[in-house]
């Protein structure tokens, strides 16, 4: 399918603009727009703007709400526990994060948990976070309110949302390392940029609703042409393990929206639960820090690569690399997706093709 390239700035512009047309305020538009763009820019057009359309569906279906406000539960060092009310979801979780940052500085280690927030984006957002404050952090996020759509392992129907982990490491002086992956084969919003593109994904990722193989990402919508499919977990057993784990953390255990609760609509739920560390209180030397972290990465780094032109990378790295590419060249969004956040700012008087 075709694309069109897009300035990183004019999409920026028009993020934050739609969302204040939308009601929230300045401060929330900002900081949708700086995630939404930079998953963009960072390769993840699973989580970028074409993200939008959805939320403005949620929004006008009235399952999300300007003035929902999250209620701190429990501010007490090192817990930190939110009640986010489904109130937008890239703000709620950076507000959380923030928050459970300061804790940690001040105190060593931070233990979050934000629950029933509306979609809170890519993850490794919130470990780059952490690590440009100088922390290790760990995060499990859920998904609710939506169909599961990843079947445990040797099952033939989904039980599972993607549940991602992330983890960032600082470098002092450096580049953080920041590991973040969905606990299917792959995220559901990639298989969403795949069925926009007209594109088929590589064998063993999904299943149908009889349990086949296929590799039509349709299969993992609903639609009235086809029974809901699958997508398996990565690793079999161990990506399945880590999704149940991922449900239970940030959701299970303090009550929030599991995957098999709360009715399906125009809307993602997502819980977190993070850790957040002080390396200093590990080492507080930073340079020895850096020396260690840095000698091993130069170690990983310089094994010999199946194939020449793919160098061995360690986490982050490749990101950082197409985050320079589409600075420069502009980031591409299929006619579809474009198409669909076109609508959805029209809606609000808004002439996306201006910007």
């Amino acid at each position: 399918m075709a694309h069109r390239l897009h300035r990183p700035e004019s999409l920026h512009a028009l993020v934050r603009d739609m969302v204040v047309k939308a009601g929230w305020s300045e401060a929330e538009a900002q900081e949708t727009a700086d995630h939404l763009v930079l998953a963009n820019l960072s390769g993840h057009d699973s989580h970028g703007v074409g993200m939008l359309p959805l939320y403005f569906q949620s929004l006008a279906d009235g399952h999300l709400d300007p003035a929902s406000r999250p209620e701190t539960k429990v501010d007490a060092a090192p817990f930190l526990i939110i009640d986010a009310k489904i109130a937008l979801g890239q703000p709620t979780a950076r507000n959380a994060v923030d928050r459970a940052i300061a804790m940690a500085q001040a105190g060593g280690v931070a233990i979050v948990n934000l629950l029933d927030s509306h979609h809170i984006g890519r993850i490794g957002h919130y470990a780059e976070v952490a690590a440009e404050a100088g922390l290790i952090s760990f995060f499990w996020v859920n998904v609710a309110g939506r169909p599961p759509i990843v079947a445990p392992y040797a099952a033939k129907e989904a039980r599972f949302g993607t549940n991602p982990h992330a983890i960032g490491i600082p470098v002092p002086g450096g580049d953080p390392l920041i590991l973040d992956f969905a606990t299917s084969r792959m995220a559901h919003g990639k298989a969403r940029v795949a069925l926009n593109k007209g594109e088929q994904v590589p064998p063993g990722y999904i299943i149908d609703g009889e349990g086949r193989p296929t590799t039509d990402p349709a299969h993992v919508f609903a639609s009235p042409d086809h029974a809901l499919g699958a997508l398996l977990p990565f690793g079999d057993h161990k990506g399945a393990g880590l999704s149940l784990i991922a449900e239970l953390l940030s959701a299970g255990l303090m009550g929030a929206a599991r995957i098999d609760q709360k009715p399906q609509k125009t809307w993602v739920i997502n819980s977190l639960f993070g850790v957040i560390i002080d390396p200093a209180r590990l080492e507080p030397d930073a340079e020895l820090r850096r020396s260690r972290t840095e000698s091993y990465l130069a170690f990983v780094r310089a094994a010999k690569p199946l194939d020449p032109a793919n160098p061995v990378l360690a986490p982050g790295d490749k990101e950082r690399k197409v985050r320079i590419e589409r600075q420069a060249a502009g980031i591409p969004l299929d006619d579809e997706t474009w198409s669909q956040i076109v609508a959805a700012a029209s809606r609000h008087g808004i002439d996306a093709e201006s910007y």
